[in-house]
């Protein structure tokens, strides 16, 4: 039996020419982290981490604050679905670019969020779980394969590595929101509304026998919480 901890990135840049690096609050976001778990005595087996920098660097934050000398391992299949081609097609702002394409994050916490409502999100979202797959659009992602993606590399990686407890994932709310439509069989909806509101980083935990998964917490930041401080809480 093993914990599976699922965590959202810090802060991202969002709003700035190189939206995939932390913010200076998500940076702090990722330490208070390391800092908690710190505090609670928690010392993770394995930790994995996307390829994305604002994945790594949220994963390196947090271990050195936790004064861990564990060393994360990548795994691409944490990265997040690339915000701005699935806009570019899908959406009502086809004037969105494509600099820095492979670092960025889903549509809450686009460069434009600002003007993109919960409705507009759920709208080029529905377009993309509707288009089928061709090979003129061989950089979009199928909504069905991204929505298994995340869910089956953490199961392969613990599969992999079953004998130890605690496994750490430091990933993107897209991911983290698909992982939780499988375990707890959530529709589509559902789903884009756990994207829509997963804060930066929070902790989701799910225990796992390597065949069942239940959750055990969602969404949490207690680490942020115990500042007393609501600028600290985020979801963009």
């Amino acid at each position: 039996m093993g914990m599976l901890y699922l965590v959202r990135h810090g802060q991202a840049s969002a709003g700035t020419h190189d939206y995939d690096r932390l913010s200076p609050l998500g940076q702090r976001q990722s330490q208070l982290l390391g800092q908690w778990w710190t505090s609670q005595k928690f010392a993770p087996d394995l930790v994995y981490h996307g390829s994305l920098r604002r994945q790594r660097d949220t994963a390196r934050l947090a271990l050195e604050h936790l004064g861990s000398a564990l060393q994360p391992d990548v795994h691409e299949g944490l990265n997040e679905y690339t915000h701005r081609i699935i806009e570019k097609h899908f959406g009502a702002a086809p004037e969105v670019g494509t600099e820095s394409e492979s670092g960025t994050e889903s549509g809450t916490e686009a460069d434009n969020h600002e003007s993109l409502t919960f409705e507009d999100y759920i709208s080029v979202m529905q377009r993309w779980r509707d288009h089928s797959a061709h090979p003129d659009l061989p950089e979009i992602e199928p909504w069905a394969d991204f929505a298994n993606r995340g869910w089956e590399t953490m199961r392969s990686l613990h599969q992999q590595q079953g004998d130890k407890q605690h496994h750490v994932f430091v990933t993107s709310g897209g991911v983290i929101a698909t992982v939780l439509a499988a375990v707890l069989g959530l529709d589509f909806s559902h789903t884009v509304d756990a994207i829509w509101r997963i804060r930066n980083s929070s902790v989701t935990t799910l225990n796992f026998d390597g065949k069942t998964a239940r959750l055990v917490d969602f969404n949490t930041v207690p680490h942020l919480q115990l500042q007393n401080d609501p600028s600290l809480i985020t979801l963009i």
